[in-house]
């Protein structure tokens, strides 16, 4: 398997499943983060991305705590209209939304009619107050539900394309049969390459061989990980009850 066809399976893994039901697990290294947040606002990738003069040090905003940190959430997906998220908070609590299917009507108190029924909730725990830059919003699925569609969600596989890429061994994760991706950057980044950190010298993406979504996406400096997104548990094509994106309680996990 070449790189290229890695990636067009990557670019057609909506078409691949019907339902998706998953755990990740995200991991990162905050003072790596910090000293690349600071590296990029004196860039001209920072100028050309913002329309600004680089900002100097210590002007960013550097929200990632001053040690390790990760998250960990369960998702349940069957397209941009119906999914369910659970997100577990740092002291035991759970943040929840799901986005219902229903559409609103003309009288709804929130949000445009004719749009999906969104709604959210929390239960026990608080977000300390170092975690808004670094514990997502269940509501953003731009970080929980991405590796389920790559190239739709953060057009992964083009941003991909820009590194000198090779397919490593066939490998297992989460039970799964995958190709694993090892990519270079050719030259420094023009723009932040969201989800890749910009400054990582090296990156790493397991693809799941017959799905095409992402079971693993690392960014890497000096050959250690500092920002990695992870599924832990993965099943696919199961049939969902309504109680899914109905239920303001944590679900139960089959």
């Amino acid at each position: 398997m070449d790189p290229e066809a890695v990636l067009e399976l990557m670019s057609s893994a909506p078409q691949r499943y019907e339902t998706v039901r998953a755990s990740l697990r995200h991991r990162g290294d905050g003072p790596t983060i910090k000293a690349l947040r600071d590296r990029f606002s004196r860039s001209e990738a920072y100028r050309r991305t913002f329309g600004l003069p680089g900002a100097p040090p210590g002007d960013t905003c550097d929200p990632e705590p001053d040690g390790p940190f990760e998250w960990r959430c369960r998702v349940w997906l069957i397209d941009n209209n119906r999914w369910r998220v659970e997100l577990a908070l740092p002291d035991g609590g759970v943040d929840m939304a799901a986005s219902t299917g229903r559409l609103r009507s003309a009288d709804a108190p929130e949000g445009p009619a004719g749009t999906s029924e969104l709604w959210e909730r929390r239960i026990g725990g608080d977000v300390p107050s170092d975690a808004p830059g670094w514990l997502p919003q269940p509501t953003d699925i731009f970080w929980t539900m991405y590796p389920f569609d790559p190239s739709g969600i953060c057009s992964l596989d083009g941003e991909l394309r820009w590194l000198d890429l090779v397919v490593e061994e066939p490998v297992r994760w989460a039970g799964r049969e995958a190709f694993r991706l090892r990519g270079v950057p050719i030259e420094e980044w023009e723009y932040p390459p969201e989800p890749l950190w910009w400054g990582a010298d090296e990156y790493e993406a397991i693809v799941d061989a017959e799905r095409g979504v992402v079971l693993r996406l690392a960014s890497r400096l000096g050959g250690d990980d500092f920002d990695a997104l992870e599924v832990e548990e993965i099943h696919f094509d199961e049939r969902f009850s309504q109680e899914v994106f109905d239920s303001r309680g944590p679900l139960a996990w089959r």
